[in-house]
């Protein structure tokens, strides 16, 4: 099988290419800078770009979508439209006009999720009432455009939904949260019950792996979405802490309540005001983190055990070791 990565820079798309390359795969990167390796056949190109995502689907029989834009922050951006929907339907498109058989989704959790609380969640759970920021609002219309392209006899879809990840090559997650920690502006939020889930990105690629080979035409996992989690949900500061000291950052000894959290990240949202040169709106503190964080949002992997036979192969402790290794590398804190 031949294989097309896009946002194959991005920590997911690099483990993925990684395994495959590990596998003998012969393997494709997409993304707006020339993949790192040069054994593996790189195109340059931006999802916007249906011509260039076109001729990178080429000969290839399965795509794995993994490129989006992450925006946790407010309004809702054209671009980000563009990048997340509008690439997917380009994505959509190549595969038709190329004949991929099969394509798989990088989603997330954050789908289903508008404030209220949720325990052990499954794919039964509907799409958000109210989007609470525009993100998930665009991740959700390209699950339903990449669910309505899977076809009985043509191109095979599927969609996957990882929890928070994390591991090498994060450039999102911990860098914020050890950038915070290293200026002591983090603080535990909440009464510390809530639970959430995390997933080690090999895990998350042994997920995409395992449904790609499991995706046929009529079967269980053809025009499904599945969660993917790897562990029991935590309190996301308790999953947070020992990372923090074993970068040798200063512990989190400031508890803020639920209340004056999200009473911050209110205000913050209202009165947030762009910077000199600026084109999107990005607060310290939303209400999404908050309420994410400060809510029960955890799921199970059950229906990606059944369906496709996933199950975790890298344990909490050898992710963590993986994880603060990499980082020890090569973290250095932003401004």
């Amino acid at each position: 099988m031949s294989v097309l990565v896009t946002g194959a820079n991005g920590m997911l798309g690099r483990a993925i290419i990684a395994r495959l390359m590990n596998y003998g795969r012969k393997v494709r990167a997409f993304d707006l800078e020339p993949f790192p390796d040069s054994r593996v056949e790189s195109y340059v190109g931006d999802v916007r770009d249906p011509v260039a995502l076109s001729q990178a689907a080429g000969g290839v029989s399965l795509i794995i979508h993994a490129a989006s834009l992450i925006y946790p922050g407010l309004g809702k951006p054209q671009h980000v439209y563009d990048i997340n929907v509008g690439g997917t339907r380009n994505v959509i498109d190549a595969c038709l006009a190329r004949g991929v058989k099969k394509l798989i989704y990088t989603s997330s959790m954050d789908v289903v999720f508008d404030g209220r609380p949720i325990v052990n969640g499954d794919e039964s759970l509907p799409y958000a009432r109210v989007f609470l920021d525009y993100y998930s609002e665009t991740k959700a219309d390209a699950e339903r455009l990449v669910l309505a392209s899977n076809t009985a006899s043509g191109l095979q879809t599927c969609v996957l939904r990882p929890a928070a990840m994390y591991g090498p090559f994060d450039r999102h997650h911990f860098p914020v949260m050890f950038t915070r920690a290293k200026q002591k502006k983090l603080a535990r939020m909440g009464d510390g019950k809530a639970q959430f889930n995390h997933v080690y990105v090999e895990n998350v690629v042994e997920a995409h792996l395992q449904a790609a080979a499991a995706l046929e035409p009529r079967s269980k996992v053809s025009g499904q979405i599945y969660f993917i989690t790897d562990e029991p949900p935590r309190n996301f500061f308790d999953f947070l802490a020992p990372f923090l000291n074993a970068m040798g950052l200063p512990p989190l000894k400031k508890q803020v309540s639920y209340q004056s959290a999200y009473s911050a990240a209110l205000a913050s949202e209202t009165f947030y005001k762009l910077a000199p040169g600026e084109k999107t709106a990005n607060p310290a503190v939303t209400r999404h983190a908050v309420l994410s964080i400060c809510r029960d949002f955890s799921f199970v992997s059950t229906k990606a055990a059944r369906d496709f036979g996933y199950r975790p192969i890298v344990g909490r402790e050898e992710a963590f070791h993986r994880t603060v290794a990499w980082f020890r590398m090569n973290w250095k804190p932003s401004a």
